[in-house]
């Protein structure tokens, strides 16, 4: 009876499990692994939400320069859709008012080339009415009625004189859809924002503007985010050829991983508008019958 009480209870001791020693050496290095774990799962999502925040910063700039380069690179365009003369014209050296097809597109001070071949002209239009469509100008040939009359050739102050490092304004058919608009760039770096306003020149007042970028802070050496050569004068007309940027933009928030915010610069010495230096190409040659005046309606909005 005795041996049998000493065999149950030397298997009861068997089976009394781990001691506290050993329980608090597992516990010890359970820790060690979680916590090595957990640091590297926060280190994981401090390096991804860093990359996003500086992704997303970089998708918001590239997209901003990308339409303000669209849009410098349009400037100056003119798209005119043609009409006719709805009555003949007699050659005089005095304004005649003379009934148009239609006034779309046209404005005081436009070059309009009136007819073909050997009556071709190019007149300048000094008046304007819509009811009913008419135009006034000097013609020094005679036309028949139903003769063609187009508009060509470009603006020169695609990019206007008025523009600053703080603001690039320009303007001409930027959607190339036959309309022309007044466009404007605003950058504030105490407001930390660029933005952008488009304003149809049927319209006589200044469209709403849009916040394209935040966050902009000041980059070096410069007061506002464009850089403007001084502007190129031949045969009487004014031309900006070239547009520089230099934007710099902070992340909304610090980098989780090294708890500084993080600034992203562009830098453009050399964003092109075509147009302008197409006439600046014909004013160098001596053809100035296809560069067209700045239209009234855009010195009104450029004024606001």
């Amino acid at each position: 009876m005795a041996q049998t009480r000493n065999r149950t209870r030397a298997r009861m001791q068997g089976a009394a499990g781990f001691s506290l020693l050993e329980l608090m050496v597992s516990t010890a290095v359970m820790l060690v692994v979680s916590g090595a774990a957990l640091s590297s799962v926060v280190g994981h999502q401090k390096s991804y939400v860093s990359t996003t925040i500086q992704a997303d910063m970089h998708s918001e700039m590239r997209n901003a320069v990308e339409l303000l380069t669209q849009e410098v690179g349009q400037a100056g365009a003119l798209n005119f859709t043609p009409t006719t003369l709805a009555a003949s014209v007699a050659a005089s050296p005095m304004a005649q008012s003379i009934p148009v097809g239609s006034t779309a597109g046209m404005f005081v001070g436009q070059r309009l080339r009136v007819d073909s071949g050997a009556l071709e002209e190019t007149v300048v239009v000094t008046a304007l009415a819509s009811n009913p469509p008419s135009i006034s100008a000097v013609f020094a040939q005679g036309h028949t009625a139903g003769v063609l009359v187009t508009a060509a050739g470009v603006f020169p102050q695609g990019i206007l004189s008025s523009s600053t490092p703080t603001s690039l304004r320009l303007f001409g058919d930027i959607n190339a859809d036959g309309n022309l608009a007044y466009v404007r760039y605003d950058c504030d770096t105490t407001a930390g924002t660029l933005t952008r306003s488009v304003t149809p020149l049927t319209s006589t007042t200044l469209g709403s503007s849009d916040i394209l970028l935040s966050h902009v802070v000041p980059a070096a050496g410069i007061n506002g985010c464009f850089i403007l050569p001084a502007p190129t004068s031949v045969a009487g007309f004014t031309f900006t050829p070239i547009v520089g940027l230099t934007i710099n933009v902070e992340t909304a928030r610090p980098d989780p991983q090294t708890g500084q915010f993080v600034v992203m610069s562009q830098n453009f010495l050399n964003i092109a508008p075509r147009n302008v230096q197409a006439g600046l190409d014909m004013a160098n040659a001596g053809s100035v019958n296809n560069l067209q005046a700045v239209p009234p309606a855009v010195l009104a909005l450029d004024a606001q």
